[in-house]
């Protein structure tokens, strides 16, 4: 599709994902007349993608979930309450085509093209450069990690890689109630189980590494083997993904050029933790635009916690094994619901000194 001349809109989204969409739809009754998302992938093109995530308080995911736990465990320990959490999974198809539906009626142009650079002109409007030419708006919410400022910012950097696996067992094994956090696969990577029935689950391993890793299945299956050697198994669905850890750039172009989704900063090593998070921050977003306050164009986490998430990727960067031995520590040595505070950044601080010291071994060991 090629542009004749710049077009020029209010407001440009680029990118088309969760976080545009979210935000969208925190706005759809405030939007100008002249929106538009540059994203080369319509909705309903999207693969499917499993979404786990926990809350304490009821998220706009929660109609979506096709399963939900409050007990969970760790490898080698027994099963315990996560209450006032909830675990939850949903399938991204059902978020997504919502949340488009939602907007059919906004006056919202979608141009399926990739865009590829964010610059500011000296009029003040924004250009955005794309596949099929260049468009200008007033304001750009950028989603698109390869888009310059790129996330993550130059830095301490790792990338957690991951495949799931949707599968039936040939007789009842798995314990619907309880969901599996972490049970280490080898060195580097780890799997979660989230069964659905005594007889279905989604299966995902997480791997920490410097550079992303391709799917690859066969270790799963191989741990659903080890586990219950005599069930018998069918995958129905595969999937896979990465997520680059890291932090996201201190500016963009301009006040008016405002990060979104995961460029934004708000992602850790679970993608658990990013959903709602993009979610908050989709809300928080559109308040300040209603009461016409600045858009802060990124998010900074509290310098304590920053300062633990550059320790966390200098450890994966040095030896993509220590992420994973200060995971198995840790989340053996102080209950799951103090865990997952912790990647909440919600801890008290009286209440570190125990995540402290069981990551201590880990943390001063020599490679």
């Amino acid at each position: 599709m090629a542009l004749m001349g710049a077009r020029a809109y209010d407001v440009a989204f680029v990118g088309g994902g969760l976080a545009a969409l979210l935000l969208l739809n925190e706005l759809r009754g405030d939007l100008p007349e002249r929106t538009v998302v540059v994203d080369p992938h319509p909705v309903p093109e999207r693969p499917l993608i499993h979404w786990s995530y926990w809350s304490r308080e009821p998220t706009l995911f929660d109609r979506f979930a096709v399963g939900a736990w409050r007990w969970a465990r760790v490898s080698g320990v027994p099963p315990e309450p996560v209450a006032p959490f909830t675990l939850r999974l949903v399938r991204s198809t059902d978020v997504l085509a919502h949340a488009a539906s939602l907007l059919e009626e906004a006056p919202v142009e979608w141009l399926h093209t990739a865009a590829c650079s964010v610059s500011c002109r000296d009029d003040g409007l924004y250009e955005v450069g794309t596949d099929a030419g260049a468009i200008r708006a007033r304001w750009v919410f950028d989603s698109v990690p390869e888009v310059p400022p790129v996330f993550p910012q130059r830095g301490p950097q790792a990338v957690v890689s991951g495949t799931g696996i949707r599968v039936v067992a040939g007789r009842p094994v798995f314990e619907p109630e309880v969901a599996t956090l972490f049970d280490p696969l080898d060195e580097r990577s780890f799997a979660y189980l989230l069964p659905t029935s005594p007889t279905e689950a989604l299966l995902e391993s997480a791997r920490f590494d410097t550079e992303p890793q391709e799917e690859d299945p066969e270790p799963l299956l191989r741990y659903l083997e080890a586990c219950y050697p005599e069930a018998g198994f069918s995958i129905g669905h595969v999937e896979s993904g990465s997520i680059p850890l890291g932090f996201a750039p201190r500016r963009t172009s301009g006040p008016r050029h405002v990060l979104i989704g995961a460029k934004r900063g708000l992602v850790k090593p679970s993608a658990g933790y990013g959903v709602v998070r993009i979610a908050r921050e989709s809300k928080y977003l559109a308040h300040l635009w209603r009461r016409g306050q600045p858009l802060p164009p990124s998010w900074r986490a509290p310098g304590n916690w920053r300062l633990l998430d550059v320790g966390f990727l200098r450890l994966a960067g040095r030896d993509s094994r220590r992420p994973l031995a200060l995971l198995d520590q840790t989340m053996r040595s102080v209950p799951l619901t103090r865990s997952l505070r912790f990647i909440d950044e919600d801890l008290p601080p009286r209440e570190l000194a125990a995540i402290f010291r069981a990551a201590l071994p880990t943390v001063f060991r020599r490679p």
